[in-house]
């Protein structure tokens, strides 16, 4: 048996704890998102986005600035930017966003499928995919962008999970939920706004053949890696334990849009891929391997798989303790020095 598919065993038994977990601590086990979500990603079970019929074309004001206010906009006035829990209500889920941007044929993106694999989608990939879906013309890929964003995490959500030790916060946990479906709906958003204004736009982590999986020469890798693509747009860079080290740390979500719009970065890429990691920079940090309960991450890098497996038991522990059916840990990204910032 392929350790990919012991992975994919471990986590429909982790999966199926959780669910009896649930019934036992009186906990929905109707609320299956969490479930559906994470199961989708490692097998590529997603249905087609849905992408709303293209109207008159009029992209007068559309550019860098326009994404910037709208993702802020929608960030800062959208009531589903809130925890669900009764014990969290009211509190922000993310603070103000930080959004660049990248040319649809910048060369990265080709580099990407030797760095990443050859399964790696390009932004050429995803506005074919949507085009065909639309029936048009497939737009030219110098007149296409791709839009980055960063939704780092509100403090009680980092504060509580740097004082944890082996699982994630409650409030983790559930932003890990929550915020999930949030950065979704500001896809979705932007997608059905640039349809009215018959422009197309496409989420490639919500293509119907997105997928999370392991492969011989990389380890555990997607389809779309969004954290590549913010480094791509100039956002940051990635850390010891793969997590991306943005000017508001590494606690956070991205997410990400190619669109038929030329954008340009308004940000320099950083000369090397870990330049924000204070490890790299000095060699005396290593504070997010401290924080890994079941040391995935060394001197050598993260070890996805180890980490991966740690991630897929917290499953009936959230659960059962915290009634929320989703896995995460994500305590290498808080208490350390890049957490909600750039170390010195």
């Amino acid at each position: 048996m392929s350790s990919n598919k012991f992975d994919r065993r471990k986590f429909m038994t982790a999966s199926a704890a959780g669910l009896a977990g649930a019934a036992l601590s009186g906990c929905s086990v109707l609320d299956t998102r969490g479930y559906k979500a994470s199961f989708g990603e490692l097998n590529g079970r997603f249905s087609a986005q849905p992408l709303p019929p293209l109207g008159p074309k009029d992209d007068r004001g559309i550019d860098e600035s326009w994404f910037k206010n709208f993702i802020t906009d929608f960030v800062r006035n959208n009531p589903a930017n809130s925890m669900e829990r009764k014990e969290f209500a009211g509190e922000k889920i993310y603070k103000d966003p930080l959004v660049g941007f990248v040319s649809g044929n910048d060369p990265l993106f080709m580099e990407f499928k030797k760095i990443i694999g050859p399964f790696h989608h390009t932004p050429e990939e995803a506005i074919t995919w949507a085009a065909y879906q639309q029936n048009i013309k497939v737009p030219s890929i110098k007149k296409v962008g791709v839009v980055s964003f960063i939704l780092p995490f509100t403090d009680p959500i980092v504060e509580t999970n740097a004082a944890e030790d082996r699982w994630c916060s409650a409030r983790w946990a559930q932003a890990r939920l929550v915020g999930g479906l949030f950065r979704q709906k500001i896809e979705q958003a932007m997608i059905e706004e640039m349809a009215k204004r018959g422009i197309l736009a496409v989420s490639p982590v919500m293509m119907p053949d997105f997928r999370t999986k392991k492969y011989e020469s990389v380890g555990w890798a997607s389809t779309w890696s969004i954290r590549h693509i913010a480094f791509a747009a100039g956002l940051g860079s990635f850390g010891m334990n793969d997590m991306f080290i943005s000017e508001k740390g590494t606690a956070h979500r991205c997410g990400s849009l190619v669109v038929a719009v030329p954008l340009e970065p308004d940000r320099k890429r950083h000369p090397h891929y870990r330049y924000n990691c204070l490890h790299y920079q000095t060699g005396g940090c290593l504070m997010c391997a401290e924080r890994c309960p079941v040391g995935a991450i060394s001197e050598a890098g993260h070890d996805k798989n180890k980490c991966g497996k740690n991630v897929v038991s917290s499953w009936p522990h959230h659960v059962i303790h915290n009634n929320i059916n989703i896995y995460g840990c994500g305590l290498c990204s808080t208490n350390t020095p890049c957490s909600q910032g750039i170390p010195e």
